[in-house]
């Protein structure tokens, strides 16, 4: 099947939400139920993404249904990933690297020179794969303000953060 990788439509937020929850499945694989029976983002915090960032979704070619997304804003001078999920169904294909590199592409435009994310270190289609991709761990002495509350956020939540991780890719 070919894809394409376009900026989500606004009529098309409502949609994401099911495929994260697609995605998230996998996490039961590896021990994290609770990440995979996990409220999805939002539609609200999208809707914000859309206008103050970017919100981009892999799509099939024959029907034009999103069947991937990303989720990418600024924070402190970097551009962001909040979310990267792909269907289940369409796992496997590269897409989640292809919104990657539109999420590159994204802070480029906005004249950024990084990208970072916040992710499980030890699942192999999370830290392993952005290393692949050319991120790297950050120390805690490089975090900016903003991750510090994004870490905030995730202790609140009662993700298990000591094999969560902030990463960062020079866009330079």
């Amino acid at each position: 099947m070919d894809y394409s990788v376009r900026p989500a439509r606004f009529d098309e937020y409502d949609l994401l939400p099911e495929i994260e929850r697609s995605a998230a499945r996998r996490f039961a694989a590896v021990g994290l139920v609770e990440v995979a029976r996990a409220e999805p983002t939002d539609p609200e915090f999208i809707g914000a993404v859309g206008a103050f960032g970017g919100v981009f979704v892999a799509a099939t070619e024959d029907e034009d249904l999103p069947v991937g997304f990303i989720l990418v804003g600024v924070m402190d001078r970097a551009a962001h990933i909040y979310e990267v999920s792909v269907a289940e169904d369409h796992g496997r294909q590269g897409l989640s690297r292809r919104l990657i590199d539109e999420a590159s592409r994204f802070a480029g435009a906005e004249g950024m020179q990084a990208v970072t994310l916040s992710t499980f270190r030890d699942i192999p289609w999370n830290g392993p794969l952005y290393e692949r991709l050319g991120f790297r761990e950050l120390d805690r002495a490089e975090w900016t303000p903003a991750l510090f509350l994004l870490h905030r956020l995730e202790v609140e939540r009662g993700l298990p953060v000591a094999r969560r991780i902030f990463m960062r890719y020079d866009t330079e």
